[in-house]
């Protein structure tokens, strides 16, 4: 199931669209302006937009920038509706970063299809992203295995370090380990001297 977001400073607009869209079971959100659509995206996932170009304060358009502009979103798809039949205005949409459009009033079976191919799209890039972070943590955990070995790390030392390396306090790690925030101390600092760096963000850098 997707999460389409839906912005247009017309109320009707947005339910037309939803209406349009409800019996393909997407989860469907409504935006009443570009500011609120920049909202929904920081509280939520999205995996598609579909906005209107004539609002007032922030337009299609700059929205259309302001999502493609932050690297969280960069890769969200947008379709923009317009009433403007015009070239000049879908170079400015090309521009701004959409990635279709769709003329009113919206025909059903075109923003079916349109909503459908970049919702595949969509997909197989959060497939290929997960692919990816999975042969990432593969790679850190096999140069942990490697340095462990190489710099003769006890177990506990171990244990310490898959700890650090998740962002574990000395406190939090002695709670996990039962042992003292003191110890936990000691184990990070013979660890870093065995690694050769002087603090955590050095000893997260050695490993990515």
């Amino acid at each position: 199931m997707a999460n389409v977001l839906i912005v247009d400073d017309d109320p009707r607009a947005c339910l037309t669209l939803e209406a349009l869209l409800s019996p393909y079971g997407h989860s469907l959100q409504s935006a009443h302006s570009a500011k609120d659509a920049l909202v929904q995206l920081v509280m939520g996932e999205t995996d598609l937009i579909i906005t209107d170009v004539m609002m007032p304060v922030m337009d299609g358009f700059e929205l259309c920038r302001q999502v493609k502009a932050n690297s969280a979103w960069r890769y969200i798809p947008i379709i923009i509706v317009t009433a403007l039949d015009d070239e000049g205005e879908m170079c400015r949409g090309l521009d701004a970063g959409a990635d279709e459009f769709l003329a009113k009033p919206v025909n059903k079976l075109a923003l079916r299809a349109r909503v459908r191919v970049l919702l595949r799209i969509r997909q197989q890039y959060k497939d290929l992203l997960e692919r990816h972070d999975r042969t990432m943590e593969g790679m850190v955990r096999r140069r942990i295995e490697a340095l462990a070995l190489e710099m003769h790390l006890s177990s506990r030392e171990r244990d310490v370090l898959d700890l650090l390396l998740l962002g574990r306090s000395s406190d939090e790690i002695g709670t996990v380990l039962s042992i003292s925030p003191r110890t936990a101390k000691f184990h990070q600092a013979n660890i870093l001297q065995k690694l050769g760096v002087e603090s955590r963000n050095e000893l997260i850098r050695l490993f990515l």
